[in-house]
């Protein structure tokens, strides 16, 4: 492990203002995937501009719709208001496209699995130790304040983007996860920060229980002799769930949470970006930043990772959302770092004791 820094300065006092200005389109979790219909179905979107939006990894309907309308705009050289008619085009097919994949049978004549119901679970009684239920909230809530937790008896799933397009969280958690869990299928939209205010009442041993009051439609929250009864969200009104894009992502390291943020923490010295490089020759993995003056390189070679796949590889991502990702992962967590160059990057990692997993992915950073 080492960490090289070098500055053109001549007054170390300069730090704070040594960060970069440059400038960077907006960033979207969605990527390419050639499975998926292509841009070329939107009306009124020609060759040309189709070409242009290709160039930027826009190739498919989902990736379109992932974007916001003055990337699109920008991307295509067309106007804003170009831009979110074909971004109402993109969710009508994509609902399209949904509604027939849900139609089909399978090759028995059987339906294919339905999504669970989008109404609460008739169901939900739970108890869990509030330490790792604290950690999970403080995950999900670096990104978004409020989220659909996909309820049945095989556990918990979430999965919910941030507002710009830029972060995702995939959580998943097992029954084993709690104490005692009793579960129908089901959604919930819940308040994040609501959630987390009963739960941060708790010393770490303790346990949180929960349960629905499907009457009323609130989720009753006991702690340390506290009743909290907290009214859902509609789910229909919570921003729905995204696709997971399938992603073939070459290079790849595991490595300790705490090994991964001192890199990230380096890079903040000197930029508002951060780069992961990865060479396939030297079998080293870098952890870069470079400001107006300054640079930063954390390099780990393959002793240092307890895993590995090297493969040719760079991308670029906001630190911000870097800092916020790495910092709210367990301590001791041991992470599996995918990236690929100009795709999003994934974090992922296994919570303790066969508990679940999360997985977040962070879209690139686009340099203008």
């Amino acid at each position: 492990m080492s960490i090289e820094t070098s500055t053109d300065r001549s007054d170390e006092e300069q730090t704070e203002n040594s960060r970069s200005d440059a400038s960077a389109q907006p960033e979207t979790v969605a990527a390419p995937s050639e499975q998926l219909p292509s841009v070329v179905d939107i009306s009124g979107l020609d060759t040309e501009q189709a070409t242009r939006l290709h160039e930027q990894g826009i190739k498919t309907i989902e990736a379109l719709e992932a974007a916001d309308s003055e990337t699109i705009a920008e991307f295509a050289n067309v106007s804003v208001e170009q831009a979110v008619d074909w971004l109402e085009q993109a969710r009508e097919l994509e609902s399209e496209t949904e509604a027939e994949a849900k139609a089909d049978v399978d090759t028995d004549g059987e339906e294919a699995t339905d999504e669970i119901a989008s109404e609460p679970p008739s169901t939900f009684r739970a108890t869990i130790q509030a330490s790792p239920l604290k950690a999970i909230l403080k995950a999900l809530r670096a990104n978004v304040d409020e989220a659909r937790f996909k309820i049945d008896e095989s556990g918990i799933r979430v999965r919910a983007v941030d507002p710009a397009n830029v972060a995702m969280d995939d959580l998943t958690l097992n029954p084993s996860a709690f104490e005692s869990y009793d579960a129908s299928p089901g959604i919930l939209g819940l308040d994040l920060d609501r959630f987390a205010d009963p739960v941060n009442l708790a010393k770490k041993d303790d346990l949180v229980q929960f349960s629905l009051d499907r009457e009323t439609r609130k989720l009753v929250v006991f702690v340390d002799g506290i009743e909290f009864r907290m009214a859902c969200l509609d789910p229909a009104t919570i921003r729905a769930e995204p696709t997971l894009p399938e992603l073939k992502l070459p290079a790849s390291a595991t490595l300790d949470r705490d090994v991964l943020q001192q890199g990230v923490k380096a890079a903040d010295l000197v930029a508002d970006h951060v780069g992961f490089r990865m060479d396939a020759d030297d079998e080293v993995l870098t952890i870069e930043a470079e400001g107006d003056t300054d640079a930063v390189d954390f390099q780990l070679d393959a002793e240092e990772l307890d895993q590995a796949t090297f493969a040719e590889a760079s991308s670029l991502f906001s630190l911000d959302y870097m800092k916020k990702l790495v910092r709210t992962i367990p301590k001791g967590a041991s992470v599996t770092v995918d990236f690929g160059s100009g795709f999003p990057i994934m974090l992922s990692y296994e919570l303790d004791d066969d508990a679940g997993s999360m997985t977040r992915m962070l879209a690139p950073r686009i340099e203008t």
